[in-house]
């Protein structure tokens, strides 16, 4: 039964990601304007609101003007749910695991949001902060490890903005990366910085390979190969240990 509502539970917060996701750049109101149709309108009735049983059953259009709807919807809503099950077989309902579960919440939004419009949200930055503490907090750290990983993230991210710039005259990494990299070190800490800066050049590169073949130019957005290794990172600190390893066995 704990299993049948961890994947509900994600199915729901997988619609609402769809929502945010489509609203907050745009500056929409989040919380209070109802469930629409941006192609006619129409308010969405609640038969319409069940996450991705209502896409199947309205066979992918929308119910009031035949529209097609995006499968940004449905798989959304789909990762969303597969996230909270892959967090809730290693740490069940814990703390840790709700607050992971809350995180992968605002990093899809994060990812989304990248994808479409290549901005992270400043909102995302806010809300991961005071987690990224309450994470720690929940853990036991050391408060020194989780500020010191903070500024370090937070430089990280500063010398590759400018030091790109430096070097090639133009913009590469942006701010919205920059914010990310300090919020990141603040939920790594200091040793898990590198494996993360090595998993997030990977899927980068992966990442701006796939951008080419599908012809949509040299700008690709970085944030969610960030997101990706942030989240591998911090829900699987054995991954960071298992690349120590292999690196230290490479010296």
């Amino acid at each position: 039964m704990e299993i049948i509502l961890v994947i509900a539970i994600g199915l729901v917060f997988g619609s609402f990601i769809t929502c945010v996701s489509y609203r907050l750049p745009l500056g929409l109101d989040i919380v209070k304007k109802p469930s629409y149709c941006p192609a006619c309108d129409a308010k969405l009735t609640t038969l319409d609101l069940f996450p991705l049983f209502s896409w199947l059953f309205s066979r992918g259009k929308c119910c009031h003007c035949g529209v097609k709807v995006s499968a940004r919807y449905p798989m959304t809503e789909l990762a969303t749910a597969g996230t909270f099950l892959l967090i809730y077989s290693f740490y069940g309902l814990s703390a840790v695991g709700i607050i992971l579960m809350v995180m992968a919440v605002l990093l899809l939004i994060m990812i989304v949001v990248d994808f479409e419009h290549y901005i992270i949200p400043d909102s995302v930055h806010l809300f991961l902060l005071p987690l990224g503490f309450a994470f720690h907090f929940a853990r036991g750290s050391d408060a020194s490890e989780v500020v010191s990983g903070l500024a370090l993230g937070g430089g990280i991210g500063l010398a590759l903005h400018y030091g790109y710039k430096w070097l090639r005259k133009k913009d590469g990494l942006g701010f919205g990366d920059v914010k990310f990299l300090a919020v990141a070190g603040l939920w790594l800490g200091l040793k898990p910085i590198v494996p993360f800066l090595f998993f997030s050049g990977v899927l980068g590169v992966a990442t701006g390979l796939l951008w080419r073949v599908l012809k949509r130019g040299n700008l690709f957005p970085f944030g969610p190969a960030l997101a990706v290794s942030l989240f591998i990172c911090v829900a699987f600190p054995e991954l960071s240990d298992r690349f120590w390893n292999i690196y230290n066995f490479m010296k």
